[in-house]
């Protein structure tokens, strides 16, 4: 069955060496293509570009580029799940058992998140009225760190690796984290222009990503 979750990872000394190294290859040049469309199609300068040849269509333009960007990441996944692979660790209980719940953790703040901000993410918000001011969200989850969906997002891609220690999910969630980290440096600066002082108060009361932990 062609899926990673449930087939043997395969041993890295054996002959399909070669064949995995080329799959491996392979997988990161298809992440690094869509990270680079990713920021492409996100930027200003490529959304000013589009607004002439799409007219009235590019207040649709968000929700068209949520659906690309929605079934490249599907197509990446299923490459990622059909390819051979390798452990990078034997796993164990002590494993599983921090690997699982740091899945299931990473996986509820994920959910809450886009459960929170679902129509502005996908853009259907576009289809529904028109175009207000976004607002600085300070409350909730993000009371304790500025980007929660890239918190939870974090800590359920690499609990999912503790919990499948194969390589092909490590140079995935590598060219992950990077792209992320350095989307949010960009993403900042971006929220600083929009709202001011305000987002600047909120940068030095609440942390970035990794929320404060209070010693009692």
């Amino acid at each position: 069955m062609p899926f990673f979750f449930y087939r043997p990872l395969i041993n890295r000394k054996n002959y399909f060496y070669v064949g995995m190294m080329r799959s491996h290859i392979i997988l990161s040049i298809a992440w690094l293509l869509y990270c680079f469309l990713h920021s492409l199609l996100a930027s200003p300068a490529f959304k000013q570009f589009m607004k002439k040849p799409m007219g009235a269509y590019f207040r649709v333009y968000r929700l068209y580029y949520t659906l690309f960007a929605f079934v490249g990441f599907a197509a990446i996944i299923y490459y990622l799940l059909i390819i051979p692979s390798y452990r990078i660790f034997q796993t164990n209980i002590f494993t599983m058992i921090i690997g699982g719940d740091a899945t299931i953790a990473g996986g509820l703040i994920v959910l809450i998140c886009i459960g929170k901000y679902f129509f502005q993410l996908s853009g259907l918000r576009s289809l529904m009225e028109e175009r207000k001011s976004n607002e600085l969200m300070i409350t909730g989850i993000h009371k304790y760190v500025r980007h929660p969906l890239y918190t939870g997002t974090f800590i359920f891609i690499w609990g999912l690796w503790i919990l499948i220690p194969s390589a092909s999910l490590m140079i995935s969630n590598i060219i992950i984290t990077v792209y992320t980290i350095i989307g949010i440096r960009f993403e900042e600066k971006k929220l600083v222009g929009e709202f001011g002082e305000a987002y600047k108060n909120y940068q030095q009361e609440v942390p970035m990503i990794i929320p404060k932990f209070y010693v009692f």
